[in-house]
């Protein structure tokens, strides 16, 4: 290499370091995404979005309005995307979308109702224009005072723009119509530029602890909080899946832009598992903890301490066999947990659970002290080994994809 290459590929690295983002995935690896930025308070997060965007591949191009620029400058966004932002159209025609997708975070209803009325009088609104002459995907995430949120004109205008753009919703909080979460916005960016084979596919997923009471205090349950099932729920819904998260109650954090159903005890996770069901589904997912085992009887109150108690116990129902056969076309999805069995006999218990549910997916307790080892079991055989929730999440999700695969 010559010294003057070299020396200007240096000077570039050094220039661009510290506009660069950690990967956090690929979902978006080689997508372009137009970022139209109005004038709302909340256009102060948008390199926010932008860098986020990035993180998971997406190249983000900022088109901003007049308006915008009173509450974020220029080049906060040129560093948060890396690219030249767009805030007047010229001779080289930015107004014609290049994008794969065009989200407008925040939107005004002032910029919503244009759109709505065909009117292109800005980078944004004609950035819209085309971008809906092309039958591209727009997202906006309204953001304003909810007077003017619940305006009647601009009501009607919001659910006529629905026939032709996604919402992403807004949180109604303080008296205003808040812009959507970070993850909610990117997620659902994620979620349509999706090609995948599960895309659109209804998919319930239970995870987390079942506890049965002992009395109005206690309660018999587990250490399984429902972080795997979390992880495999937000795995589909970002490759487009129609989601449906079946939660224990516990204090663990959930992506916004999950619809979840929380269980409190073992009869409500019933419960609510049987109603879902009815609503039909392509697939189930059944992570939860269930417990095995619950009291005779349950005392009122609190039983006093210092004594002895004995409880006596019975098996509760068996909820994924009683799934299996009210719907026996469900592609069902079971996990088993074992401590003191050895490798060859942990595989030998999933391999003759197939001979009921279409995959297995198995632990033992000694590899998951420092990992999440899992043992991914079909009537095949084992044909997988992830080793942190991540990884099974994707693997699985990826062998679901291939049932779907035209």
């Amino acid at each position: 290499m010559k010294t003057t290459e070299k020396n200007n590929e240096t000077t570039n690295i050094n220039k661009n370091i510290d506009l660069q983002v950690d990967n956090i995935d690929n979902y978006l690896k080689d997508k372009n995404v137009a970022l139209g930025i109005t004038g709302g308070i909340a256009a102060i997060e948008t390199p926010k979005i932008a860098r986020h965007l990035r993180r998971y591949g997406a190249n983000v191009t900022a088109y901003m309005t007049s308006e915008s620029q009173k509450f974020i400058g220029k080049a906060s966004l040129e560093w948060a995307t890396e690219q030249h932002v767009v805030d007047e159209l010229s001779g080289l025609a930015e107004h014609i979308c290049k994008e794969d997708l065009l989200l407008i975070a925040p939107a005004t209803a002032n910029t919503i109702s244009k759109i709505r009325n065909g009117i292109a009088d800005n980078a944004v609104t004609t950035l819209a224009a085309s971008a809906l002459g092309q039958k591209k995907p727009v997202l906006i995430a309204p953001c304003m005072h909810n007077s003017l949120y619940n305006n009647p004109f601009f009501m009607q205008n919001l659910s006529e723009i629905e026939k032709y753009v996604d919402i992403i919703p807004p949180r109604f909080e303080e008296g205003k119509a808040k812009i959507a979460g970070l993850e909610n916005i990117v997620g659902q960016v994620i979620r349509t530029l999706s090609t995948d084979s599960l895309k659109g596919k209804k998919i319930l997923v239970t995870a987390g602890p079942t506890p049965v009471p002992i009395d109005s205090v206690r309660r018999i349950t587990n250490r399984f909080k429902g972080a795997i099932g979390i992880m495999i729920a937000s795995e589909l819904y970002l490759r487009g899946a129609d989601v449906k998260l079946l939660l224990g109650n516990e204090s663990i954090k959930v992506p916004s832009y999950l619809d979840v159903t929380i269980h409190k005890d073992y009869d409500s996770y019933y419960k609510n598992t049987f109603q879902e069901l009815q609503k039909g589904y392509d697939i189930g997912i059944f992570s939860a903890a269930v417990a095995d085992y619950k009291p005779t009887v349950v005392f009122d109150g609190k039983i006093a301490s210092g004594g002895n108690l004995k409880l006596d116990l019975v098996p509760t129902k068996k909820v994924i066999d009683e799934v299996r056969n009210k719907y026996p076309e469900l592609y069902m999805v079971t996990f088993k947990y074992t401590i003191g069995k050895s490798y060859e006999e942990l595989l030998d218990i999933a391999q003759k659970r197939t001979e009921k549910f279409n995959m297995v997916i198995a632990n033992r307790g000694e590899e998951m002290i420092d990992k999440h080892s899992a043992y991914i079991v079909t009537a095949k055989g084992m044909i997988a080994n992830p080793q942190n929730n991540k990884e099974i999440a994707k693997t699985l999700a990826n062998m679901l994809g291939e049932i779907y695969k035209k």
